[in-house]
């Protein structure tokens, strides 16, 4: 059967069982589990190829029978059973998994912990429909921040508005590891830190506010950054703005099929760099999206890798001084001949009450 026939969870199987060259695939991750079947919950997955075993307590059987795509659900009695459950199943076979702690003391089992994230890079037609919904839901929260950010308000409240709209549009929070906050809402010099957490400081004129919202759809992230301005900004944060927005303008032009990752996160550095700000940029100007809100491909200095078509990543360069505040311009897009914008919401700087 020709791979354009398969399902989209079918052509998944096949090319897990590709990259693992012979070896059994197992997971034991959640995130990993719902790429293959569409079931989100605890358990784990034998990859076969024209199925998927998951392997699941009583607690989450019924689900996964109902929402798995695809699966045979094999119930043991607990979580402790899982491990020598999956090795019954393989009888034997050598087996490649993304959980080296579960399943190493099991001989048979190889440990690639990088094996899905290459699997999962390049999304399919569902995958990419999933994160478009979830950009239009992010361009609907961000329509509703001029009237949010107002003088006087605290980040903790705008945030919970932000959450309140996102809960309203079907979406649900992704975390991150790099903050405890569900979003990112920094003003003032709160904004020198890229991934500040929430806090109760309160919005007053002049203050430049990053608004950094993700969010997922059935499963799905999308990501995107706004910056906005308490009132006029100062002439200072106005240019450098700009320039921020002009880098990011020319990162996109070069975020196409066949370009070197590194050559995109180029493009933005040497617009800040013209302007004297480079050096007020302390992060890659981008990543890739999906289940998880940090996928490859990382679009960054010395990363060689070559954009394929569907490649879903970001563009985000920034600036941030430290004690006085940040800007950061970011979009989602599908990598293709040319980049298509999954966020549209516009990035002029608007100023707020």
């Amino acid at each position: 059967m020709e791979s354009k026939n398969l399902t989209v969870y079918a052509q998944r199987r096949k090319r897990m069982l590709s990259l693992a060259r012979g070896k059994q695939v197992v997971t034991m991750t959640a995130a990993n589990t719902f790429w293959l079947t569409d079931f989100w919950g605890g358990g784990a997955a034998i990859v076969l190829p024209d199925k998927t075993v998951v392997v699941t307590s009583p607690l989450e059987a019924d689900r996964a029978e109902d929402e798995g795509e695809e699966v045979e659900v094999v119930v043991v009695k607990g979580w402790k059973d899982i491990p020598s459950a999956l090795v019954k199943l393989l009888r034997g076979a050598h087996a490649v998994t993304d959980d080296d702690l579960t399943l190493r003391a099991f001989h048979g089992f190889k440990a690639d912990p990088d094996l899905f994230h290459r699997g999962r890079r390049v999304k399919d037609e569902i995958e990419v429909e999933r994160i478009r919904r979830a950009s239009q839901g992010l361009d609907r929260i961000f329509e509703a921040m001029p009237h949010e950010l107002r003088k006087g308000r605290t980040e903790r409240e705008i945030a919970a508005e932000v959450m309140k709209i996102a809960t309203a549009l079907g979406l649900t929070p992704s975390g991150s590891d790099s903050a405890l906050s569900p979003v990112i809402v920094a003003s003032g010099e709160n904004g020198s830190l890229p991934h500040s957490e929430l806090t109760q400081r309160r919005l007053k004129s002049g203050d430049m506010v990053v608004v950094d919202i993700f969010f997922r759809f059935k499963g799905y992230n999308s990501d995107s950054t706004r910056t906005f301005t308490i009132g006029t900004p100062s002439a200072e944060a106005k240019r450098n703005y700009s320039v921020v927005r002009g880098a990011q303008e020319n990162a996109l032009e070069v975020a196409t099929t066949g370009s070197v990752c590194s050559d995109v996160n180029e493009a933005a550095v040497t617009v800040l760099r013209k302007n004297g700000l480079d050096r007020f940029l302390n992060h890659s100007v981008g990543h890739g999206v999906g289940i998880d809100i940090h996928e490859l491909p990382s679009i960054s200095k010395g990363n060689k890798t070559t954009l394929v078509e569907n490649d879903v990543v970001t563009d985000e360069p920034g600036v941030y001084l430290p004690g006085k505040y940040g800007i950061r311009v970011e979009d989602t897009l599908v990598v293709g001949k040319q980049p298509r914008l999954l966020t549209k919401f516009t990035k002029e700087l608007i100023s707020c009450g």
